[in-house]
């Protein structure tokens, strides 16, 4: 059973290695250069890295079918950060392996990397430095969320210079007609789903319209922010996020994810958003009335998705968002027996802590909440719970900071906890 629930959670990334494996064993097979080469290294890291950024950008269009392969939306996301960071990295070795073969001075070696009258290499050397420059200013500048959004765009032309590079240049692509199919199959997909996130997505993604109600204040970081439906409401579930887009001067104009505290029978949603950058500390500002474009839902963060009705949640600090919307749900759905524990790094960080005891209140043994400050007791661990409740068939959902979120899953591994029996959802994307 174990072995299966692993298999079904790296699914995602096995697919991704059999993309990427089918074309190096076609090189592998029918290339005329010995690929334990330098110059064969260089050509593969050029075709495992172009196919790389194409799964990238695939990855990056939030299409549901991709949750089913991945099993959870944060994971594509984590899964899209790493194959983009690797892809970029064998690119920027592509040039270098591929240099032994040209370079016999260091007048050669830099004329390599020059603008000629071949078009092929032109293309290939526009790539490289637009990458180089996102890099860099990425890594060295780390400019501000939605400066780095807007910047992040360029990739697209950077991919698709490499493209142009790849079928331009003479190589196994150019006289293997399988790889060349292949390989403008895999390119095409990846051309077509950044132009659908980076120009279409305004027209082809569904978007429903909301305006502002309510902006409550909850502590000097966090405010809660209630949408009321101009037209069709939207349909979720318990622990999904959606992505936001403030019609409002006085924010910048980028959608940004964030929990649905609200339960799906309520007509109106909320979020709690708390300050910790440029933007959300901008969200106390919202006026009443500001329109809202909200996509979504997304994720499968679900109690409702579990082995046992015994559960253990934890939550760190502002991941106590989506566990207010299955709070909620408890009131209807008292089939379940919940531990919440919930820390916080100050008393000041604490929100909804009022409502929260309300309904543990109400709904008596079936919800239990536990408070943990840690600048007060410590880091809360497995062990400090494994003391207050027994851990034995149930199942664990965890939303926090992805640092606290590997503790954990460690520490209950060490107890013997099975993997499949914890849930995690990290609230960085």
């Amino acid at each position: 059973m174990l072995n299966r629930y692993k298999l079904l959670n790296n699914s995602g990334w096995y697919l991704i290695s059999l993309v990427t494996l089918i074309p190096v064993l076609i090189m592998l097979f029918s290339s005329s250069v010995p690929l334990v080469s330098y110059y064969g290294i260089g050509k593969l890291l050029g075709l495992v890295g172009t196919i790389l950024f194409s799964i990238s950008f695939i990855l990056s269009t939030r299409l549901k079918i991709l949750q089913v392969i991945f099993v959870g939306f944060n994971k594509i996301y984590q899964v899209h950060s790493k194959i983009g960071q690797l892809a970029l990295i064998l690119l920027m070795f592509h040039p270098v392996f591929l240099l032994s073969n040209y370079a016999i001075s260091p007048k050669s070696a830099f004329s390599f990397f020059m603008y000629s009258d071949n078009l092929a290499i032109n293309f290939g050397i526009s790539s490289l430095y637009l990458m180089l420059i996102l890099i860099i200013l990425t890594l060295y500048f780390v400019p501000k969320y939605n400066l780095w959004k807007f910047t992040h765009k360029f990739l697209g032309l950077a991919f698709m210079f490499g493209a142009l590079h790849a079928y331009l240049i003479s190589s196994d692509i150019s006289t293997n007609p399988i790889l060349r199919i292949y390989m403008l199959t895999i390119i095409s997909l990846g051309i077509l789903a950044y132009t659908y996130k980076t120009f279409l997505g305004k027209y082809l993604i569904k978007k429903f319209d909301y305006k502002v109600v309510e902006v409550n204040k909850l502590n000097n970081l966090s405010t809660e922010i209630v949408m009321s439906p101009i037209y069709d409401q939207i349909s979720y579930k318990v622990g999904q996020f959606v992505f936001v887009q403030f019609i409002n001067s006085n924010i910048s104009s980028e959608s940004h994810p964030f929990s649905l505290t609200s339960s799906p029978d309520s007509k109106n949603i909320s979020l709690v958003i708390k300050g910790l950058g440029d933007y959300t500390k901008s969200i106390s500002k919202l006026e009443l009335g500001t329109n809202v474009k909200v996509e979504g839902p997304y994720g499968n963060f679900n109690y409702q998705n579990s082995k046992y009705k015994d559960q253990i949640w934890i939550a760190g600090g502002i991941g106590i968002t989506p566990f207010i919307s299955m709070v909620k749900s408890l009131q209807i759905d008292k089939k379940y027996n919940i531990n919440l524990f919930y820390s916080v790094k100050n008393q000041s960080d604490i929100v909804m802590f009022d409502k929260l005891k309300t309904i543990e209140k109400d709904l008596g043994g079936y919800f239990k909440l536990c408070l943990h400050v840690t600048a007060k007791s410590g880091y809360l661990t497995a062990d400090i719970i494994k003391q207050i409740v027994n851990i034995e068939n149930k199942d664990i959902y965890i939303c926090a900071p992805p640092a606290m979120i590997k503790s954990f899953k460690q520490q209950f591994s060490t107890m013997g906890v099975s993997d499949k029996l914890i849930h995690s959802e990290e609230f960085s994307l």
